[in-house]
């Protein structure tokens, strides 16, 4: 029932886990303006480029920061700077390890009929991880989007069975939660470009997160999981155990299967020193997927449904 997003949500935590050490050993803040903008575009300073139609991208890093230019017959047409602890990755350029593919400079990834380019940002350092910017080509150049993907640093684009792009990512809301951060449960999210009145956006592809219900055997090794956390008391393994089950189901369209799953496990899973499922409910509200979650729940219980949303630490 969550093999693949617990296997993506071990390797994270453990990457995260290092960052946080690392960063805070040595002091860097990650994501901050570059030192000297001029200095960090210099021409001395690149480290790649690639050229779309009239359009040429280049990275720049060194000591003085990170660079992003976009130049068209000679002048600059889009430019920007970050600290040096970060780097930008033009395309997509793949990875077997992680089964991440490469996509070619041009594609049009938002199927919107126009050639894109798309730029990753390594933000480094403490949180890391990475924010993708879609640029639209044609009939005028524009940064179309700009994706945050929070703690996740293996999120990308790839081709659906359908023949469309889909871009795949993690939502990493209940980091920290209700413990620490290898204690968090997270899940796996596929968006989809969805052009609107705003202009469009990518928004989740629930169809294609749609999971089976569980056999009655893995309901069961889960649900006995869970159970003997409750039985021990460990607070730090409730996350990734019960909250985890809970949230793959929501997000697999199985919702009112996972209010049973609530129900089964007892009043004692949710009492002190575990939190509540009002806790996990106002948490979850706080997502940036909640606006297109909210619509697919089924029979959400009144402790969820009166959540009232946590302010943003």
């Amino acid at each position: 029932m969550m093999k693949e997003t617990s296997k993506r949500a071990l390797v994270r935590s453990a990457l995260v886990a290092a960052a946080v050490w690392t960063a805070s050993s040595v002091g860097l803040v990650a994501q901050g303006p570059a030192e000297n903008p001029a200095q960090a575009c210099a021409a001395k300073n690149q480290t790649d480029s690639a050229t779309v139609g009239q359009y040429n991208f280049t990275a720049h890093k060194s000591s003085d920061g990170a660079c992003l230019q976009v130049t068209s017959g000679g002048k600059t047409v889009y430019t920007q700077s970050v600290d040096s602890f970060e780097t930008y990755t033009l395309g997509q350029p793949g990875s077997a390890q992680d089964n991440i593919p490469v996509i070619r400079d041009g594609t049009d990834v938002t199927g919107r009929g126009q050639p894109d380019m798309i730029v990753s940002l390594f933000t480094g350092g403490a949180h890391c991880c990475s924010i993708h910017f879609v640029f639209e080509l044609a009939p005028q150049f524009k940064l179309l989007t700009t994706l945050n993907d929070s703690n996740d640093d293996l999120a990308h684009f790839e081709r659906g069975a359908d023949g469309h792009y889909d871009y795949v990512t993690a939502d990493w809301t209940f980091g920290y939660w209700p413990t620490c951060f290898a204690c968090s449960p997270s899940v796996l999210v596929t968006l989809r470009w969805t052009d609107d009145a705003k202009g469009g956006a990518f928004h989740l592809a629930t169809d294609k997160m749609q999971t089976p219900a569980p056999t009655i055997a893995e309901w069961n090794k889960e649900l006995s999981a869970a159970q003997k956390v409750v039985a021990a008391g460990d607070a730090d393994s409730i996350g990734t155990t019960m909250w985890q089950t809970v949230l793959n189901l929501i997000y697999g369209g199985q919702s009112d299967l996972a209010w049973k799953f609530v129900d089964a496990l007892g009043p004692k899973a949710q009492q002190n020193p575990f939190p509540a499922l009002g806790d996990f409910c106002a948490l979850l509200k706080q997502s940036p997927y909640w606006p297109d979650l909210q619509p697919t729940l089924k029979d959400v219980p009144p402790a969820c449904a009166n959540a009232p949303v946590k302010p943003t630490q």
